[in-house]
């Protein structure tokens, strides 16, 4: 016997394209099942706050609707490239890889884009 498992949005009831994301405010973790458009809106409300924050997992690109500054979203790769650069500058740098935004943005700047490879 199989068990066939419908996915449906929080939101508008949709079963097309539709993922659980999860969510982490304080000490309130929420998992919601959204459509790309319903998902899409989400990050463009949150924007604001994803720009100028931290973020503390590697993620993917977020999905960017119009051009956006570039906030402090960095592959795991990037991440020890800035602490190697910053390192190498005499910067401090937290343990818990939580990277300012000038910084990584002096980053970037300086190793054009942030696409240089240090060895």
């Amino acid at each position: 016997m199989g068990v066939r498992e419908i996915r449906y949005c929080d939101i508008s009831g949709t079963e097309k394209d539709v993922e659980s994301h999860e969510l982490q405010v304080d000490q309130m973790r929420i998992q919601i099942d959204l459509a790309e458009k319903e998902y899409g809106k989400l990050l463009d409300l949150l924007r604001p706050y994803l720009d100028v924050g931290r973020i503390e997992a590697s993620v993917p690109e977020l999905p960017r609707r119009r051009a956006q500054p570039s906030g402090t979203a960095l592959t795991v790769e990037q991440r020890q490239q800035v602490r190697e650069w910053a390192e190498a500058k005499g910067i401090e740098v937290p343990l818990n890889n939580r990277f300012k935004r000038t910084l990584v943005d002096q980053w970037k700047a300086e190793t054009q884009e942030g696409q240089l490879e240090f060895d």
